[in-house]
């Protein structure tokens, strides 16, 4: 009895964890970017599935840091804000791929912002990361293994899917 209780309160504290304390604010551009890509993993997310990194395996591979269900729950949250698209072919084993819509297309030149600001405030922000006394470590990121294939990638425009042929 005591086990059933004990489970019982771990699915009720689950269930309302996520609960929404504050509520949403939606009337500003910024607000609403941010609600999309508020998630540890969602930048890089839609930067591999971008560089054609589809399918759920390929992206725990190049973001080994990222577990399981974290990925599952964030790529969840982005195919319900409409940004990308999850395929399943009717296989045995399932086979599942995701894409960007053309919506989450637009939010690239956000990704490689980000991205380009961050390489060039290097010094001034690793200085300032790790001088906070709550970094505890850090670690080694696939930015390498994805700049490789961006350059690779990319089209004249910067964009795979916008390439000019």
């Amino acid at each position: 009895m005591y086990l059933l209780g004990n489970m019982m309160y771990f699915c009720l504290k689950l269930y309302f964890m996520y609960e929404r304390k504050i509520p949403l604010t939606i009337d500003c551009g910024l607000h609403l970017t941010r609600e999309i890509l508020n998630g540890k993993w969602k930048p890089a997310l839609l930067n591999a599935i971008s560089l054609d990194v589809k399918r759920p395996s390929e992206i725990l591979r190049i973001l080994p840091e990222a577990t399981r269900r974290v990925l599952n729950v964030q790529l969840k949250e982005l195919e319900e804000h409409g940004i990308i698209e999850k395929k399943i072919f009717p296989q045995i084993p399932p086979k599942v791929e995701y894409s960007l819509t053309e919506i989450g297309w637009s939010l690239m030149p956000i990704i490689d912002a980000m991205n380009v600001w961050g390489d060039k405030n290097r010094d001034f922000l690793e200085k300032v990361i790790t001088q906070n006394p709550k970094t505890k470590e850090i670690s080694k990121s696939p930015c390498d293994f994805i700049q490789v294939k961006i350059t690779n990638a990319k089209g004249d425009n910067g964009y795979p899917h916008l390439a000019s042929t």
